[in-house]
């Protein structure tokens, strides 16, 4: 009889601690959410689409089976400035895709490429190019 209560406390103990364990990481989660600015400019004038209302679709990598992905996070719509603000976890890897008529573009965010984090207030260019048909 006393070896099934000690087994049982146990058990209980070690579920304590798992649940202690995973409700600590979520507070990192939000240490490390920052807010970026995503700008569409036109690549031959590097100027701001101003007006244009373009859509980015953001997406940040996850391990796939075999391969990565990225998996969409949501889409946004530009504002009159050609630019929007949204908050993203400084530690991931992102793909921000530019969409419109006739013009498209995208920028990768990744440490392959970067070598470093994204920063809180960093300004994230995309340039749009146009699709012209002939």
């Amino acid at each position: 009889m006393q070896s099934n209560i000690h087994k049982t406390k146990t058990v209980v103990y070690i579920s304590i601690m798992f649940f202690f364990i995973l409700s600590c990481t979520k507070k990192t989660d939000l240490e490390n959410q920052i807010t970026i600015t995503i700008k569409s400019i036109n690549s031959g004038t590097k100027q701001s689409r101003i007006n244009m209302f373009d859509t980015i679709e953001v997406r940040k990598k996850e391990n796939g089976y075999l391969t990565k992905t990225f998996e969409k996070v949501g889409e946004y719509r530009t504002d009159s400035t050609g630019s929007i603000k949204i908050k993203i976890d400084r530690t991931k890897e992102y793909r921000f895709i530019l969409k419109g008529i006739g013009i498209y573009g995208s920028s990768n965010f990744t440490s392959a490429f970067t070598k470093e984090n994204l920063k809180n207030g960093e300004e994230v260019n995309i340039e749009a190019v146009s699709v012209e048909k002939k």
